[in-house]
This record gives C-alpha cells, sequence and structure tokens, in this order.
C-alpha cells in the first residue's frame, strides 16, 4: 500500500552524529526490505502493519526542504538522505522526487550525505555531479555479503554487493568521501574470512578510501522477525546464532574477535581512514576569525 502525504517538516535533527547530524526522508517505509532493518519499529507510530510493503510518500518534500533551508536559524549542516529509508527504494522510480531535492540543495549550495543499496542513483549521476560542483557531497553504500544467495535473502530489494561497490567507484570522481559501510557483519552468515577479506580488498581496489565495520545489532521488533528468519532460512546456525544474542548485546567475546579480525584487515589493505561529517558554516566562520 502507498500512502501520499504532504509533510509539515522534512529534515530531523539528532542529538549525535550517524554519520550527520540531520536526516531527511522522502518515503516512510523501505520496498529494499533489509530483513535486519532497524528502523522496522518506526512504523509502530503510523499506524501501519507492514515497514516493508506500507510505503508513506511526502510528496511535498522538495517544497518544504525548500522552506526549512530559507530559515534564519538554518546554519548549512550537511544533512543524510535516507536515515531510516532507502531514498532509491522502488516508489523513486515512479515518482521521481530526488531530482527536486537535488535542485533545492544546489540552489542552497547545502552540503549533503547520500546513502543507498539501489543503483537507481545512476539515473540522477549528472544532477549529483552538477550539485557537487556547488556544495560537499558524500555518499555511502552499506553492504553486508557477497554471497548473492545469502544476500536475495536477507536484502531481496537491493541491487547486487558488488553492484554498490562499483557504484561508489563511480561517484568517487567527483564526491568528496565515498563511504563503504560493512555493516551489520551478520554472525555465522556473513563473517567468513572470505566475506571480510573480499569487502575490504575491494574497498581498497576501488580507491573508495572509507570503510566503516561493525556486527549486527537486532532489539526490540526486528530482533524477533530476524531471529524468525534465521530459524527458518538458515537453521543450521540458529541454536549457535540465538546465544550469540541471548542479551540485547552481541556475545562479547564473539565481538572482541571480529573487530581483531577487522584491524588486521585494516593493517593489510592499510584502510585507515575514518569519516567525519563536515562543519556546519557558523563553526567554519567562527575558526576564520582566529
Amino acid at each position: 500500500m502507498i500512502q501520499e502525504i504532504c509533510s509539515k517538516t522534512v529534515l530531523t535533527g539528532h542529538n549525535g552524529a550517524f554519520p550527520t547530524l540531520w536526516d531527511m526522508n522522502p518515503y516512510r517505509g523501505c520496498t529494499i526490505g533489509c530483513k535486519y532493518c532497524f528502523a522496522q519499529y518506526s512504523h509502530v507510530y503510523l499506524g501501519l502493519p507492514d515497514f516493508f510493503k506500507d510505503i508513506v510518500v511526502k510528496t511535498n518534500v522538495a517544497e518544504q526542504l525548500h522552506r526549512e533551508l530559507k530559515k534564519k536559524s538554518w546554519a548549512k549542516e550537511q544533512i543524510k538522505l535516507g536515515g531510516i529509508s532507502d531514498i532509491y527504494q522502488h516508489a523513486e522510480k515512479k515518482y521521481a522526487l530526488l531530482p527536486l531535492v537535488f535542485d533545492v540543495l544546489k540552489k542552497a549550495k547545502n552540503p549533503v550525505f547520500i546513502q543507498t543499496k539501489s543503483i537507481l542513483i545512476y539515473r540522477d549521476m549528472e544532477i549529483i555531479k552538477e550539485l557537487a560542483k556547488v556544495t560537499t557531497v558524500d555518499i555511502s553504500a552499506s553492504i553486508s555479503t557477497f554471497d548473492e544467495k545469502i544476500r536475495k535473502i536477507i536484502e531481496p530489494g537491493a541491487a547486487s554487493t558488488l553492484a554498490r561497490m562499483e557504484m561508489l567507484r563511480d561517484f568517487k570522481a567527483f564526491c568528496r568521501k565515498t563511504v563503504v559501510a560493512f555493516m551489520p557483519i551478520i554472525p555465522l552468515i556473513s563473517d567468513d574470512d572470505l566475506n571480510l577479506d573480499t569487502a575490504f580488498r575491494l574497498t581498497k581496489e576501488f580507491d573508495l578510501e572509507t570503510i566503516i565495520a561493525y556486527p549486527l545489532h537486532v532489539r526490540n521488533t526486528t530482533k524477533k522477525s530476524f531471529l524468525d528468519l534465521i530459524q527458518t532460512k538458515f537453521p543450521e546456525v540458529y541454536p549457535d546464532f540465538v546465544k550469540l544474542y541471548r542479551t540485547p548485546n552481541l556475545d562479547e567475546s564473539y565481538s572482541k574477535n571480529l573487530f581483531r579480525k577487522i584491524e588486521l584487515l585494516r593493517r593489510k589493505y592499510h584502510l585507515y581512514d575514518a569519516y567525519e561529517p563536515i562543519q556546519k558554516a557558523k563553526d567554519i566562520e567562527q575558526l576564520r576569525l582566529f
């Protein structure tokens, strides 16, 4: 079901950067269908039963963004597009909201962080290239597994993992940062040495500079649904998987071992760069005074 609305606000602020302090979501709900998605709980507040099928479209997102960026209090802080749902999910093919959003950002010269698992972004490549001429554009794609059989189970609506990596390589020419978000790494599913090494190796080969790697965290409603998926689709690992998540946090010894492997891969491929959002305009002006 698709529900069209006119939103009164489109910018959402956060106390901590993840990776920026501001998000904007043209859509609520997501047809990419990542089974581990932390945002599934958010549909409860909308009174909608299915995060993956009940999609809310903010048809006025570009107009409202324009209004909010014109406020005197707005300090041109970097905005992340797609905080709780993929901006290039299937509905974007029909509604084409992103070209309008990018036009608003271009006129305001407002920096942006784009995150997607879809290669529909190629449709807007030239628009984003023009945006990057007047402001900072960073782009990220999250990945989990290079095994396409597994990927189709846990991320059924996403592009292949290799296609996402190739997309980042293609956008690198004009984006400030291209970030591989290797998260979540799913214990017993996508944590094998080959999968881990492939992610770091391709990041290096594609000259993508930044890779962030973290294991899966599942809580609240997502935990139950994801455990059900593991039991159904990966029954051979289910007992051990449950043991790793018997508390709200991942088993500590497993987590430490995984991060040791990640550190060894960073050393192997010399990938130490960490992502930092750009400073907001007022901070930059203050620095210039000194």
